[in-house]
């Protein structure tokens, strides 16, 4: 059998919500343009089969490991891995999964290349304090087995580097195709969504939760509207803490904010969304990058956004594409600012989207990804 296989392995995987597993079904169609002669599959030990589905376009299979008595243990994660081992030229961890190293060891012995990724709080630092102290020495060596550790941001790069040397460590960021600016614009997107043409639009994408913060958003958008009476914030994603979404809702309707706030729910694709906006809005506390921000920029938005040291200083230019806050007065100050001057949010739009042209392109990203699993893309970096 071909040893051009690629396995890829997550907690959570459809139909639940995870920022991650989409990234990897995009790269999916950029592995298929840069190496249609290598196969994509993914195992997942924690979601469930959904009955009756098929895999993602480019990927060739999901594996879903957990049974009717619920997640995979640990034994059964090995078990399942050593069986297939041989299929399989490299296996990307997107999540550690493998908690008790049994997996990595027999995969090791099988030459599987092994890669881990670092995506929020899971670099080697972090994941060291999710065991016992009196374990930690032995799982700091058993960490070893792994060949490459990627980090998509400056902060969990600098974190892994504390640990690992510098040749098995990557900073990759996350990528995304270039949009067509060229494509329906904003009159037909807002026709589309029924937003009025006249309104100054907001747009925030992300699971509703504390971590997110969209009660932070709503309440700016509260005193902001004393100003701006045609401003409408439109929060994009999941109830994915469905008590913090009802306490946001409740905010929305004891203060009569339903004509300045719109709950539009989850879409795997928001584009119609940044194209009917003016200004993308982030109050994430902790990103391991912020994919929804850059792919705004790319949509030609001013952002603001709250500062994450290490995360989206390193792609929010203050001034020149946006603005990063750590006050609330200085997030109204900006939003305000923007919503006064159409020539500054063009400015800044259009210099965000040349700087996620020139560095967050998800082919490129791609690329590099499949040179970590021994199969390099000719041409591209």
């Amino acid at each position: 059998m071909s040893r051009a296989r690629v396995l890829h392995v997550f907690k959570y995987f459809r139909p639940q919500f995870t920022g991650e597993g989409i990234f990897v079904e995009r790269l999916a169609h950029a592995f298929a343009t840069l190496r249609p002669d290598v196969a994509h599959e993914v195992a997942v030990t924690v979601t469930r089969a959904p009955a009756g589905t098929l895999p993602p376009e480019h990927l060739s299979a999901v594996h879903y490991l957990s049974g009717p008595d619920g997640a995979a243990s640990q034994r059964e994660i090995a078990a399942w891995l050593s069986r297939h081992a041989g299929r399989y030229a490299a296996i990307h961890y997107h999540t550690h999964v493998d908690r008790t190293f049994a997996a990595s060891l027999m995969l090791k012995l099988k030459g599987c290349r092994l890669i881990l990724s670092a995506t929020l709080d899971d670099s080697i630092e972090g994941l060291l304090l999710t065991y016992r102290r009196k374990l930690r020495p032995l799982t700091r060596q058993l960490f070893r087995l792994i060949d490459r550790f990627v980090a998509i941001s400056p902060k969990l790069y600098a974190e892994n580097n504390r640990y690992v040397p510098a040749r098995k460590s990557s900073l990759i960021p996350i990528g995304i195709a270039i949009p067509d600016l060229h494509a329906p614009g904003a009159r037909s997107s807002r026709e589309k969504l029924a937003i009025d043409p006249n309104a100054k639009v907001l747009v925030s994408v992300g699971g509703i939760c504390a971590r997110k913060d969209q009660m932070f958003l709503v309440r700016q958008v509260h005193a902001l509207a004393k100003d701006h009476p045609d401003l409408l914030l439109v929060l994009v994603g999941p109830d994915v803490e469905p008590d913090y979404a009802h306490a946001v809702r409740a905010y929305v309707a004891d203060h009569g904010l339903e004509q300045q706030v719109r709950f539009a729910g989850y879409s795997e694709a928001p584009w119609d969304f940044y194209r009917a906006a003016d200004i993308m809005v982030f109050a994430s506390h902790e990103e391991g990058f912020g994919t929804v921000v850059i792919e705004a920029m790319a949509y030609g938005l001013a952002v603001v956004a709250r500062h994450l040291p290490g995360v989206n200083d390193t792609f929010v230019e203050q001034g020149r594409s946006g603005f990063l806050f750590t006050r609330d007065d200085e997030f109204r100050t900006h939003v305000d600012r923007l919503l006064r001057s159409d020539e500054e949010r063009r400015r800044m739009g259009a210099h965000g989207r040349g700087f996620v042209v020139d560095h967050y392109n998800i082919v490129d990203v791609a690329a590099r990804y499949l040179a970590l699993y021994g199969f390099p893309a000719e041409g591209r970096p």
